[in-house]
């Protein structure tokens, strides 16, 4: 089999000439793990690729999703401005886009360990990872083209995106660096390779749909067909037209060798806004080995890290939360059973459960707590009412991530889903989602509201913020209340409330 070219869009990835060739090289990847027992590491890598593309793929922004967006955009182009409620609703869909650009994003940069091992690759595992990496070049394509051929024309829109939100974590000029990106000629060219490589071995492709695991990652790449037959190289100009008026209009008029200055640029740094390949976490092995002891069954723990862009509608210091599950004697000492599937998935030493942008996975502590801070808060509990707490966050294992962060619907979690949905009315624990741009969610320092003020948690350990060294107790409850904004129990409230 002819070796796949380097992928693909929208961001610039370079060759890396092996005797098999490359799938994929990019110049950032993103650290991300998967317990599939049994599985040798290029598997793991392209099993974790395939539930990201699954994930991902039902929140791709369009016509129809987004039909109370494009009006308010319309609204505001023919007023020239918009509106507060105008205001949020389209800048809280693009950063959800955005959320989705980053996971495509890490999708592809997660196959780089393939590629640079091609000696211990088969032809069907390269063939495989091409798929995965191609199915999300065809989504970031799909998806930054419908956006920006949709407000291309309007200078209000175009304004109001590139706007900084800090309420949404969304940096200024996004808008004109997805334009950038989106016609810069490497991703371009290398895309319309991918294309030949994909029409080259469309039999081979195809014959994936035999593969339980790749059925699905190929049917969505076939979805994406309409798109790959109409890109050719009138396209090309076309783009490359778009962007020169672009520019020009922005008043960038220093001339061609600027712009592909910029573009070059952005194409080997936009993805560092997503994590930063050389930043060193600051909890150490150390650290870690440190509070392992400290932890019991139910547990929540919530992190910060100091790299880390992508949290877009989860705002604040503290934006991740995970749930510390024990080890399998204490699950066991509590009662807990589970079917032999997740007894397997959550065997020693998957101790946590948390979603991300794969799912609600196990995850090995050591995992969950690589970052820059941490904080451990611990429901005041029975026995009884922890095993409860256990017994539902375990039935939500192997959901899908919401990329839409919709507390309304429970097929699909976000992070501090799976902690209300697995605490409330447990204990007289009550928690009430705040609606948002019509939608409803909780961010993870509404739980620190209730463990600063002794309200159903309690602070057990703070490291990373507040305090340069691991603190336990009362110590850390008042170093905590130091480290964000509270919204003053706004989404939280006691039994009956």
């Amino acid at each position: 089999m002819k070796a796949p070219p380097p992928l693909p869009f929208p961001v610039v990835l370079e060759s890396s000439v092996s005797r098999s060739g490359t799938v994929a090289e990019v110049l950032l990847g993103i650290e991300t793990e998967v317990a599939s027992g049994g599985l040798i590491p290029e598997d793991r890598a392209i099993a974790r690729g395939v539930r990201t593309i699954l994930s991902v793929a039902p929140s791709i922004p369009g016509i129809d999703a987004l039909g109370q967006e494009i009006e308010d955009a319309a609204n505001a182009s023919r007023r020239g401005c918009f509106l507060p409620d105008e205001d949020m609703r389209v800048l809280s869909a693009f950063a959800r886009y955005l959320g989705v650009q980053a996971a495509l994003h890490s999708c592809i940069s997660e196959l780089e360990p393939l590629v640079r091992q091609p000696d211990q690759l088969t032809d069907r595992q390269h063939l495989q990872a091409f798929v995965i990496a191609f199915a999300a070049a065809c989504m970031l394509n799909r998806s930054a083209e419908f956006i920006v051929s949709s407000y291309a024309r309007s200078k209000v829109v175009q304004r109001k995106l590139d706007e900084p939100e800090p309420s949404l974590n969304l940096p200024a000029k996004q808008f004109t660096k997805l334009f950038k990106s989106l016609n810069h000629p490497f991703n371009i060219w290398r895309f319309q390779q991918s294309i030949r490589f994909a029409k080259e071995n469309e039999e081979k492709i195809l014959a994936l749909r035999d593969d339980p695991e790749m059925a699905d990652v190929v049917e969505l790449l076939l979805k994406e067909k309409p798109q790959l037959i109409n890109f050719s190289r009138r396209t090309y100009y076309r783009k490359r037209f778009r962007y020169w008026f672009y520019a020009y209009a922005r008043g960038q008029r220093s001339g061609f060798k600027q712009v592909m200055a910029a573009l070059f640029e952005l194409s080997g740094r936009a993805i560092s806004n997503v994590r930063n390949p050389f930043h060193l976490k600051r909890v150490t092995p150390e650290v870690r080995a440190r509070i392992a002891p400290h932890l019991r069954p139910g547990d929540v723990i919530i992190v910060h890290h100091d790299d880390v862009l992508s949290h877009y509608l989860l705002p604040g210091f503290w934006t991740h939360a995970a749930l510390y599950l024990g080890t399998e004697a204490e699950r066991a000492a509590l009662g807990i059973v589970v079917d032999d599937g997740r007894r397997q998935r959550g065997a020693d030493p998957m101790c946590v459960l948390e979603a991300n942008k794969e799912g609600v996975l196990f995850r090995p502590l050591d995992f969950t707590l690589r970052v820059d801070a941490f904080v451990i808060i611990r429901p005041t509990l029975d026995r009884e009412e922890f095993a409860e707490v256990l017994a539902r966050a375990l039935s939500h294992e192997g959901k899908f991530y919401d990329f839409e962060f919709d507390f309304r619907r429970a097929d699909r979690l976000v992070c501090t889903e799976l902690i209300y949905r697995s605490f409330h009315a447990i204990g007289g624990l009550r928690f009430q989602p705040v609606p948002r741009v019509g939608r409803f969610y909780l961010k993870a320092e509404h739980f620190l509201d209730l463990a600063v003020g002794g309200e159903g948690f309690e602070v057990v350990a703070l490291y990373g913020a507040g305090v340069n060294s691991l603190t336990f107790g009362e110590k850390a409850r008042k170093a905590l209340a130091g480290t964000y904004k509270s919204d003053g129990g706004k989404g939280i409230g006691s039994d009956g409330e």
